[in-house]
C-alpha cells in the first residue's frame, strides 16, 4: 500500500472508528432465535457457496470505484437469484458493503441479497469491519438455518500493518443444521506480496491456532473454513493452515482458479473442512461483477 494511500486512510481514521462496527446476526421475517430452534432432523448433505463480491463494483482493481444504487440493486438481485436457483443453504461473503456506504449507493448489501433470496434465507451475519462515512465494508454470512455469532478475530499488528489490512479479519458463526451444529469460519487474508508477505503468514498462523484450539476444546465439532486466502493451494500459507491434520481440502479440484483480472488468474479462494465433512462437487461459478469467481460445493456430514 502506498504511503499516500496510507496517509489518506489515516486521515479518515481520525473521523471515524475503524474495526468497531457491528458483529451480529440479524433475523428477517420474524425468524426464531438460534436458541429457540430444536431439531432432530438428520440432514446429511447441504450446499455452501463462497464469494469475494468486490462490493458488487465489477471486475476492477480500483477499490474506490463508485456505482449507483440502481446498479448495485441489479447486481444483488442477480446474485440472489443465482443462489436460490442453485439451492444454496449457506453463503459466505468477503468484501460486501453495509448501509451508508457512498461508493455503492448506500445499500446494506448482505441484507438486500438475503431479502432478494426470500424465505427461508432469514439469517444474516454482519461483520462491519471498516466503518466510515464513505466506506463501510466487511464479511458476511447468509443462511437458511438458524445462526449465531461465536467470535470475530482482528488480525494483530502495528499501525502500518493495520492500515494495510483494512476490511480483513476472520469471523466464526455457528449454524444449526438439523441436529448438528456447523462451525463456519470465513476469512480474508492480506493480498500484498513481496516484503509484505509476513502479514499473510502471520494471519495464517493466527487462523491455524484458532482452529486447532477450537477443535481441541470441541473434538467432535464440524468445521468448514471458506474464504479469500489470497494464496495458492500449494503455497506455504496453505501448508501452515493444513498442518496438524485438523482441516483438509476437497478430494478433487482443489486449486481452482478464482481470481480473474485481465490476463492474470490465480487460485486464491478455497474451502477447507474437518475430516468429519466431505467436500463434494467442488466447482466455481461466475459472478459478473467481481474480480473473483465464486465457489460452490456440497458438504456431506460423515458422522
Amino acid at each position: 500500500m502506498s504511503y499516500l494511500l496510507k496517509g489518506a486512510l489515516l486521515g479518515l481514521s481520525l473521523s471515524f472508528t475503524a474495526c468497531t462496527g457491528q458483529f451480529q446476526v440479524v433475523r428477517l421475517n420474524n425468524a426464531p432465535e438460534y436458541n429457540m430452534v430444536e431439531s432432530q432432523e438428520n440432514l446429511r448433505k447441504i450446499t455452501i457457496a463462497h464469494l469475494n463480491a468486490a462490493d458488487l463494483r465489477g471486475n476492477t482493481p480500483n477499490i474506490f470505484e463508485y456505482i449507483s444504487k440502481e446498479e448495485a440493486l441489479v447486481r444483488a438481485k442477480w446474485l440472489a437469484d443465482f443462489l436460490v436457483k442453485e439451492n444454496v443453504d449457506i453463503i459466505t461473503l468477503n468484501e460486501v458493503d453495509y448501509a451508508g456506504t457512498a461508493k455503492t449507493g448506500g445499500l446494506d448489501q448482505p441484507k438486500i441479497i438475503a431479502e432478494f433470496m426470500g424465505q427461508p434465507y432469514n439469517y444474516v451475519m454482519f461483520d462491519q469491519y471498516l466503518k466510515s462515512p464513505l466506506w463501510t465494508t466487511g464479511n458476511a454470512m447468509i443462511s437458511r438455518f438458524p445462526m449465531r455469532t461465536i467470535y470475530r478475530h482482528l488480525y494483530e499488528g502495528d499501525l502500518d500493518s493495520r492500515l494495510g489490512q483494512f476490511f480483513k479479519d476472520f469471523i466464526h458463526g455457528e449454524i444449526k443444521v438439523g441436529k448438528r451444529e456447523l462451525e463456519v469460519i470465513t476469512l480474508h487474508f492480506d493480498d500484498e506480496k513481496g516484503s509484505y508477505d509476513f502479514r499473510r503468514k502471520e494471519q495464517a498462523r493466527e487462523l491455524h491456532q484458532y482452529v486447532i484450539d477450537y477443535h481441541h476444546q470441541h473434538p467432535n465439532s464440524f468445521i468448514v473454513v471458506p474464504g479469500d486466502y489470497n494464496d495458492a493451494h500449494d503455497s506455504q500459507i496453505m501448508k501452515t493452515i493444513l498442518a496438524g491434520g485438523v482441516l483438509h481440502p476437497p478430494a478433487e479440484n482443489f486449486g481452482l482458479n478464482t481470481y480473474q483480472n485481465g490476463n492474470l488468474s490465480a487460485d486464491i479462494d478455497h474451502v477447507l473442512a474437518t475430516s468429519n465433512i466431505a467436500i463434494n462437487d467442488y466447482h466455481t461459478f461466475n459472478f459478473p461483477w467481481s474480480d473473483h469467481l465464486g465457489l460452490l460445493c456440497e458438504l456431506e456430514f460423515l458422522e
